[in-house]
């Protein structure tokens, strides 16, 4: 059965971390990749890195996706 949605490239997550972190908003950046912004959101969500010990490493990390 052919999945019904399509991951994010990888070119896809490097545009996506470089739109967010010069400060547009999600629904702006989900503008410009062509997704919406319930797409954006989850790959936020997915792949921050938050830790207290070491927050100047906070951030959207691209290269710990999953699939």
């Amino acid at each position: 059965m052919p999945c019904p949605f399509v991951h994010l490239s990888l070119e896809e997550r490097r545009q996506l971390a470089r739109l967010y972190e010069s400060g547009l908003s999600v629904s702006e950046v989900a503008r410009r990749l062509g997704r919406h912004r319930s797409t954006i959101y989850r790959e936020l969500k997915r792949n921050w890195w938050h830790d207290t010990e070491v927050p100047q490493a906070e951030g959207y990390w691209l290269a710990t996706e999953q699939g």
